[in-house]
């Protein structure tokens, strides 16, 4: 009980210091989680990059159901949701303290093929999303699956003009509620 306090805590105070990295009060529900990653045939999946897992809502998702030997590359720029998500899922998972706008240095670090990249991102920061869209749009041409969510339709439509971007699921239970996204040219689903 104590340490999901302190997460949320943790949480809602990184929402107040950095509101462009921490768009949510409180960290997305369980059913987002599950919405972020609903129809993935995880038995096709060797290597997943989460971006921004913050507390692991979705890293914790995605560990249930990835096979054994699944390499989960976790990409997080704060250095207390770092300390937190190594004790979280130990070895579970790989922590990069890193920022986003280092994907593809990190991809090929990591072996230079990623299967999933799941964004737990709301909101890109300008000064990084030409960088990352140009990497997202490079994976999936090679049949990465991209799946990220918006709060706001409107900007997914803006941010990824052009883009074959599917909407996947809406998620009423979440505060916000949200929208989940798909960006992907493969037989993974």
């Amino acid at each position: 009980m104590w340490k999901k306090t302190k997460e949320l805590v943790l949480f809602a105070w990184n929402c107040v210091i950095h509101p462009m990295r921490n768009a949510s009060i409180v960290p997305s529900s369980a059913k987002a989680a599950e919405a972020m990653v609903a129809g993935i045939d995880f038995t096709k999946i060797r290597t997943v990059v989460e971006l921004g897992p913050g507390t692991g809502v979705f890293t914790e998702e995605l560990l249930k159901r990835c096979i054994l030997g699944t390499k989960v590359v976790l990409v997080e720029i704060e250095e207390k949701y770092v300390a937190l998500l190594q004790e979280r899922f130990g070895d579970k998972v790989i922590v990069e303290h890193a920022s986003v706008a280092d994907l593809e240095t990190l991809i090929g670090k990591h072996g230079g093929r990623v299967d999933l990249i799941v964004s737990g991102l709301p909101v890109l920061i300008p000064s990084v999303t030409e960088t990352l869209l140009v990497s997202i749009k490079r994976h999936t041409e090679r049949g990465t699956i991209y799946r990220f969510f918006s709060y706001v339709p409107p900007l997914v439509k803006r941010v990824y003009r052009g883009l074959p971007v599917q909407k996947i699921a809406f998620v009423l239970l979440n505060l916000p509620p949200l929208w989940v996204y798909e960006l992907s040219v493969s037989e993974h689903t």
